[in-house]
């Protein structure tokens, strides 16, 4: 009977000690969970939200920023949607037939062709999804005026006057280049606006690389009747 109460003892003695020790340890926990600063998880969901943020603006939201900055003549913003890589290729038309060039920068001060420079034009939102405005050179107006893009066509411009440049003007753009504007227009949109008669129209076209958009065409020759 002794035996079995002294059994008895020590197993509740045991118990306390491992009871204690426990709560040893749930303390020593939570100190360490306490001395982590409390701003550092949010502190890091709010880069990641911007970040996400940035990288997921709409193709929407990136035009109308384009086209402010192009009526404002703010090459900053321009400039901070070009691709390093894939550059913007500036359409013109010094005669007869449009011609490009292809450029890492937008410079407001340096247009291209030098002799047509670069007018302040006046921002004419809200953009509208549709048919594209179109230019009669007959009756030398628009169909239409105001800001507009189409979702449901693919441009087609930048190609065209590459194979035109080769024909005509025996430029010798390779197959290969010719296929890598095929590739960049496939998975870009063109967007006009326009305000009157009197003043250049904002025609441009924007790409999808990667989760961004970027500007990669600006038409000049579109609108213009000269021969």
């Amino acid at each position: 009977m002794r035996n079995l109460f002294f059994f008895i003892l020590i197993c509740l003695t045991v118990s306390t000690i491992s009871c204690r020790n426990n709560k040893k340890e749930d303390k020593a926990v939570k100190v360490l969970q306490d001395s982590i600063p409390a701003d550092t998880v949010s502190k890091r969901d709010t880069i990641e939200k911007t970040v996400k943020k940035e990288d997921s603006e709409t193709l929407e939201e990136v035009l109308e920023k384009l086209a402010k900055a192009y009526s404002d003549q703010d090459s900053k913003t321009i400039n901070n949607y070009i691709h390093p890589k894939l550059g913007i290729y500036i359409i013109y038309r010094p005669g007869a037939l449009d011609s490009y060039v292809h450029q890492n920068s937008f410079n407001f001060s340096k247009p291209i062709p030098e002799y047509h420079s670069y007018e302040k034009l006046t921002y004419k939102g809200p953009l509208k999804s549709g048919k594209l405005p179109i230019f009669d050179c007959g009756t030398m107006k628009w169909d239409k005026l105001g800001f507009y893009y189409d979702k449901k066509s693919r441009p087609n411009e930048l190609s065209q006057t590459a194979k035109f440049m080769n024909e005509i003007l025996d430029a010798k753009i390779s197959n290969t280049e010719l296929q890598q504007l095929r590739n960049l227009e496939a998975r870009s949109y063109r967007a006009i606006m326009t305000s009157n008669e009197s003043e250049e129209p904002f025609v441009f076209h924007v790409t999808k690389e990667g989760e961004k958009w970027y500007i990669t065409v600006v038409d000049r020759a579109y609108g213009g009747c000269d021969a």
